[in-house]
């Protein structure tokens, strides 16, 4: 088992922005239109008025809000592709798993665990993985600790 420590910043720091883009996006995505007009209620001769409250824009996240749980297991699958799928040829890194969710700690960073696989078949594992601390903000996330484990 190998444990590093060391500051990736410039990598997290651009997985940060790229979540928070596309989550102030994602905002978008769903919202459907402000109000619906049936030409034939006014045909019939129908009354209906219909009240329509704008439904508000989520605040779009800051660079200074804490760092969350899906911002960490991003930072810590990119520094696992950056090192380990770089120089493994072949290996490629698991999706996210809802079921396995980062683990926050009480000083308010998380424990993410990104899977990748192997390149080539290894008697006794079957994948290797990156365990990584993962504290800070959005804007300046910060790398406190990471091991690597096959499994």
């Amino acid at each position: 088992m190998k444990t590093h420590t060391s500051t990736a910043r410039a990598a997290l720091a651009a997985s940060a922005v790229v979540l928070a883009v596309l989550g102030a996006l994602s905002g978008c995505a769903g919202s459907a239109p402000a109000a619906f007009h049936d030409p034939s209620a006014s045909a019939i001769g129908a009354s209906t008025s219909t009240s329509t409250t704008p439904t508000p824009t989520p605040a779009a996240p800051s660079p200074d809000d804490p760092i969350d749980a899906l911002t960490a297991w991003h930072a810590c699958a990119v520094l696992g592709l950056e090192n380990y799928v770089a120089q493994n040829p072949g290996a490629a890194l698991h999706p996210y798993d809802v079921s396995v969710p980062p683990t926050k700690n009480p000083d308010g960073s998380f424990q993410a665990i990104a899977s990748f696989s192997l390149p080539q078949p290894v008697e006794g594992a079957k994948s290797i993985v990156y365990i990584c601390t993962i504290g800070g903000t959005l804007g300046n996330p910060t790398l406190l600790n990471v091991t690597t484990k096959d499994v």
